[in-house]
């Protein structure tokens, strides 16, 4: 079955229809700081530099990383977040360029380059071999010595899960050994990769070198 990376776009503006701040609503808004301080718990993030969030919906994780210095560039597939994300940064003295693509295209913002990068909450909602095309694209677009930073849905079990919305694929949890295996074949480098226990998933987060 082929992913849907447009179920997004009716979720955002579900959020927006119930007048939610963000995905998820409320009560997951206001663990913001989480993917914050799971960032920068590594020593080596670089300091105010260029960098790229990868769905980054509505806008708040690059609103905080504006906030402390980085020219931020973030991306979505869906233009109802982007919009919002537009709307809720020109109420602030920050410029972040907000920009509508599908990260699982080939040429995407070809001729650019970023000292970090960011995932959003995004790689577990890339199936298939659409993966590969996704870091592929976080790969070429990363500076040498640059760092990528995930934060991924992991499975619980010992084998990789995919849950399904609407009769289409929807999340991908890897297990966090397979997960390592797949960026290390994408050419990265762990530095660092951290699981979190949940009730329902587990959750990982990693910190990756280009060579």
């Amino acid at each position: 079955m082929t992913p849907n990376y447009l179920v997004h776009e009716e979720k955002y503006q579900q959020a927006r229809a119930k007048g939610w701040p963000g995905w998820g609503g409320p009560e997951r808004m206001a663990k913001e700081n989480i993917w914050l301080e799971r960032l920068f718990s590594y020593s080596a993030v670089p300091k105010q530099s260029k960098v790229l969030e990868l769905g980054c919906g509505e806008g708040h994780y690059s609103r905080l990383l504006a906030q402390r210095g980085y020219s931020v560039t973030g991306i979505d597939i869906s233009p109802t977040a982007v919009a919002w994300a537009k709307e809720k940064t020109a109420a602030t003295d920050y410029t972040i360029t907000f920009l509508v693509a599908d990260l699982t295209q080939p040429d995407l913002l070809s001729g650019e380059s970023f000292d970090l990068i960011v995932d959003g909450n995004c790689l577990h909602c890339i199936i298939g071999p659409d993966r590969t095309t996704f870091l592929g694209n976080v790969y070429r677009l990363l500076k040498p010595g640059g760092l990528f930073f995930i934060s991924s849905l992991c499975s619980q079990t010992a084998v990789p899960q995919t849950t399904q919305f609407e009769g289409n694929p929807y999340r991908y949890l890897p297990t966090p050994a397979s997960l390592q295996n797949e960026l290390e074949a994408a050419g990265f480098q762990v530095q660092q990769l951290t699981v979190h226990e949940g009730q329902t998933h587990n959750h990982c987060t990693a910190h990756l070198l280009k060579p």
